[in-house]
């Protein structure tokens, strides 16, 4: 089931509190996995575009998960983001506090270290994370040319 929505204006925060807009549309793959990618095209220099701002691009990706995808079994999720520099896509980390806050399932193993110092070892299974049950970030993704698989999805 391949399919691409068409672009929908969106109304963001920029990371001075500033209005920004902006375009999304949503494509999935047509694999036995759901493959979700969220595509952001921003074409007015005037407002901040989510290549230069981690925090817009968070902002953004939260937003669409909750509003267009909660409760949807995706099997993983792509952000790219296209401006007037080129598309590049973002790796896509779990808020893991956010995580275990909501009372999804974790797995949890304390493990000692020398002394008296004691690690919580935290595991998640990839199918417990549901897009929209949890804050997800960008914060330690670079930028990077999208993958075949997603530039077939969005082409």
């Amino acid at each position: 089931m391949a399919f691409r929505s068409d672009l929908e204006d969106i109304v963001y925060p920029d990371d001075s509190g500033e209005l920004g807009v902006l375009q999304y549309r949503l494509a999935f793959t047509a694999t036995t996995k759901l493959l979700v990618v969220v595509h952001l095209v921003h074409a007015d220099t005037a407002f901040a575009s989510p290549n230069t701002s981690t925090f817009v691009r968070d902002t953004l990706l939260n937003r669409i998960l909750t509003d267009r995808l909660e409760g949807v079994p995706v099997n993983s999720v792509r952000l790219v983001v296209t401006d007037n520099t080129g598309t590049f896509e973002y790796a896509i980390d779990v808020d893991i506090d956010d995580y275990i806050r909501r009372g999804n399932p974790y797995d949890a193993a304390q493990i000692s270290s020398s002394g008296t110092r004691v690690f919580e070892h935290i595991s998640l299974k990839s199918g417990d994370v549901i897009a929209g049950r949890t804050r997800v970030q960008t914060a330690h993704s670079d930028a990077a040319p999208p993958s075949a698989e997603v530039t077939d999805a969005i082409a």
